[in-house]
């Protein structure tokens, strides 16, 4: 599983957990602020998650169109940020089944 899909189905089942639960009128005020925070964080995050992915699709998308002569620089160092970037989003998920442990090695 790439790491973007992953990642936004871990989006998808937080937000899917908040609204449940702000549905429940169980919950306490502090505990629906914390469910609206959460939905904002993830609303965030997947703003985060489309700069840094649209950055690495157009790094590699450079180094496929240059790979026969030019030799741009910056793409190495774009493709690590944006790995290294990813990776540390996936990190609060590392106990999920499909994490894969190779997404610690770049954070």
């Amino acid at each position: 599983m790439d790491i973007v899909d992953f990642l936004s189905e871990r989006l998808d089942e937080d937000e899917a957990a908040a609204r449940k639960l702000l549905g429940d009128r169980s919950v306490s005020e502090a505990g629906k602020w914390y469910e609206r925070r959460l939905l904002l964080e993830c609303a965030s995050k997947r703003r985060l998650l489309s700069i840094v992915e649209s950055a690495r699709q157009t790094a590699l998308a450079t180094m496929v169109h240059h790979a026969l002569g030019d030799d741009p620089r910056w793409i190495p160092e774009s493709i690590e940020w944006t790995t290294k970037s990813l990776n540390a989003l996936a990190l609060p998920y590392s106990d999920h089944p499909d994490f894969d442990p190779e997404w610690l090695a770049g954070t």
